[in-house]
């Protein structure tokens, strides 16, 4: 099995869509699409495609994706009437000298795994983009089918929006994004014991306050060897356990500089920073402000936007 990651999500476009009904007989054209990929969701009966060496099978409740840039075509005509819905996609970043596309990378199973296994993974890995498999399996295929259909009525209307047309593409795709979560929970054993990050993830959330929160003081609570533990938790977080730990104290401490009065010194010793000068050093670095200018920002902001 494949697996793309599609970048910059909020950069999606999309040209054309709609709903294939084909007779038997018929066979997919050979092609490359050098900026656009395609989304498909089979309807009725199946149709053999390739995508370089990909066996691909569209068939009822199945999403296929065809990456833009990669050669696919029809294995064999249809022996039925075919129907499946389908849009092109592309992520384009406008300049005022060109448009740039980013293309759809491709990603190791066990990197994708890894990624399926955990949201906070995979919020930390993926950013502003999200994965996905050249074929899912919809469980409840309804919602999806629901969302196809709408998008084909508002690409058919004579005064169709193109940033509401943009918005439900990218809603159509982030539903699939989430379907493979559900698939991926579906198919693990329930009796299995959490990942190391997982487990890691959960610790810090529960001890975030506590000064002493270390990848030591984390590997003890584990009872593992805390080079191990650290080596793990990088390799599927793309950052150490100290510095995940640094972000998620300036996540809360950003929240309750919004949300309550408490002094900044206040603070500093609720979200786990073990001076006022670590939590001003560390503040800022991430946010680029200091905490008092941030908590006047989002005041002005809680004013004006009453």
């Amino acid at each position: 099995m494949n697996y793309f990651l599609i970048r910059r999500i909020d950069a999606t476009r999309s040209s054309v869509c709609g709903c294939a009904m084909l007779s038997p007989g018929w066979i997919h054209m050979t092609r490359r699409m050098e900026n656009e990929s395609v989304l498909i969701l089979g309807r009725k009966n199946s149709a053999l495609l390739d995508d370089e060496g990909e066996r691909l099978e569209i068939k009822p409740g199945r999403v296929v994706l065809l990456p833009a840039n990669r050669l696919h075509k029809g294995l064999e005509p249809a022996a039925q009437p075919v129907s499946y819905y389908w849009v092109h996609f592309s992520q384009r970043i406008d300049t005022e000298d060109e448009k740039r596309y980013l293309l759809p990378k491709l990603v190791e199973e066990k990197e994708a795994k890894t990624v399926f296994g955990s949201r906070a993974v995979a919020y930390q890995r993926l950013e502003d983009g999200i994965l996905l498999p050249q074929l899912l399996d919809v469980k409840e295929p309804e919602p999806l089918y629901n969302l196809f259909a709408s998008l084909l009525a508002e690409h058919e209307k004579p005064g169709c929006s193109a940033m509401t047309y943009r918005l439900m593409v990218e809603e159509l795709l982030m539903h699939v994004y989430n379907e493979c979560f559900n698939t991926y929970a579906q198919s693990a054993d329930t009796g299995t014991k959490p990942s190391i990050v997982q487990q890691v993830i959960i610790l810090i959330e529960e001890n975030l306050s506590d000064t002493n929160a270390s990848v030591k003081y984390l590997a003890d609570k584990l009872h593992m060897n805390d080079d191990y533990l650290g080596r793990c938790f990088k390799e599927a977080m793309h950052i150490s356990v100290g510095q995940y730990i640094v972000r998620k104290r300036v996540e809360l401490a950003c929240m309750r500089l919004r949300e309550n009065h408490d002094s900044i010194d206040a603070i500093a010793g609720q979200c786990g920073f073990g001076s006022r000068r670590q939590f001003y050093d560390q503040f800022q670095v991430i946010t680029g402000k200091t905490p008092g200018a941030y908590r006047a920002d989002s005041a002005f902001i809680g004013t004006i936007t009453l």
